[in-house]
């Protein structure tokens, strides 16, 4: 995926634990990426909608989209990178099309994002991405 470096939102994680079939927690889990420096604060209590079907669209056709919902409780702002608290990832296919290990990590498009665009377009375009940044799929 191919996203403008100033759009660029990228999510960590030290560690990721399956806590039920859908849902997985992410410890350690923050945000980096120049679109920070733009944003507006992030809520402590939010979520985003993540969209990662373009990822898998060379699979047979998909009866849903994949989306997965990323929430979480407190955050902390250091050093150029946003800490979630209590982080976890929940969607039908996270355990199990898409399971998420610890050097893995998220590059979201913020694109389409801007304040007076942001309260129409609410899912982000996401792709699941290795340490070395290179495609799973």
């Amino acid at each position: 995926m191919d996203v403008l470096t100033r759009y660029r939102l990228e999510l960590h994680w030290d560690s990721v634990e399956p806590a039920e079939d859908d849902r997985a927690v992410l410890k350690g889990a923050y945000f980096t990426g120049s679109v920070l420096s733009d944003a507006a604060q992030i809520n402590d209590d939010d979520q985003l909608t993540l969209d990662m079907t373009k990822q898998h669209a060379i699979l047979a056709p998909m009866e849903d989209f994949y989306q997965a919902v990323l929430k979480w409780k407190g955050v902390d702002y250091k050093d150029d990178k946003v800490f979630l608290k209590e982080a976890w990832i929940r969607g039908k296919y996270v355990n199990s099309l898409e399971k998420l290990e610890n050097d893995d990590w998220i590059l979201i498009d913020c694109r389409e994002h801007e304040e007076v665009s942001h309260p129409f377009l609410l899912v982000y375009w996401a792709e699941v991405y290795k340490k070395e940044k290179e495609k799973k799929f």
